[in-house]
């Protein structure tokens, strides 16, 4: 099912960045990268679809108790944390977008209506009436400028904080919270209803290790992408714009 929704998903998020623009760097790696997680996502679930057959205990256990103990132990489910940061991950990748392209289509229109007043003028200072031209497509394009709009820039970097924040938060979980429930090997189970105690373990955990490794991996580089982003964000547009500025004032 997670693959279907991903292979759906695909094609509508590239008709979203398909066209080329120069306000927004990276567009086409964040897009790709949203292809390679769900393709990472679905090749690391693959260990833990069979999650509850693969956990045993020892002992004379009943069906009731195996599944308390069960869900003691995973008292969070898994997959179930994985999809929602990917989940995450493209909405705040579709919200940026969505807000990038209504900011554009705005100053397109500005700029439009003011190319057609000037051209107006003009054209009643020569005495002809003459069709007023569209904007080319090299100035539609150039329209947003980070350097000028600050309010893009802003949302820019909120963009790359979130990502960064919101997988480190994820990379906490899977190394801190999830990779000790399949690295420990026996653990004891006992509740009020089963007292036991009965000796639990995971079958195939290297494969489950492994799956977290994956993830791990990919939330390290998105880490790191977004944290260079940021930085190289905040370099060029804030920094070096505001050095070439006052060197333009003198």
């Amino acid at each position: 099912m997670a693959a279907a929704v991903i292979v759906r998903l695909i094609p509508k998020l590239h008709t979203v960045v398909s066209s080329e623009s120069g306000y927004y760097i990276g567009r086409q790696l964040w897009f790709g990268l949203v292809v390679v997680y769900g393709m990472v996502l679905y090749v690391a679930n693959i260990p833990w679809l069979s999650i509850r057959e693969d956990f045993i205990c020892r002992g004379n256990i009943t069906l009731p108790c195996l599944i308390k103990c069960f869900e003691k132990r995973f008292s969070v489910p898994v997959l179930g944390t994985w999809y929602f940061f990917y989940f995450i991950f493209i909405a705040l990748f579709c919200l940026v977008e969505v807000f990038m392209t209504q900011l554009r289509q705005k100053q397109v229109k500005v700029m439009k209506s003011m190319v057609s007043m000037i051209s107006m003028v003009k054209n009643l200072e020569e005495g002809s009436m003459v069709t007023n031209k569209e904007l080319g497509p090299s100035w539609t394009k150039s329209i947003l400028n980070l350097h000028r709009e600050k309010i893009l820039l802003l949302l820019y970097l909120l963009y790359f904080l979130l990502q960064v924040t919101s997988q480190c938060i994820f990379l906490f979980i899977l190394l801190f919270k999830q990779h000790p429930l399949v690295k420990q090997g026996c653990t004891h189970c006992s509740t009020i209803s089963c007292p036991g105690p009965y000796c639990c373990l995971i079958r195939a955990s290297v494969e489950k290790q492994m799956s977290i490794y994956i993830l791990s991996t990919l939330s390290i580089s998105i880490i790191l992408l977004g944290t260079s982003f940021f930085a190289y964000s905040i370099y060029h547009y804030l920094l070096k714009g505001h050095a070439s500025s006052k060197v333009q004032i003198s």
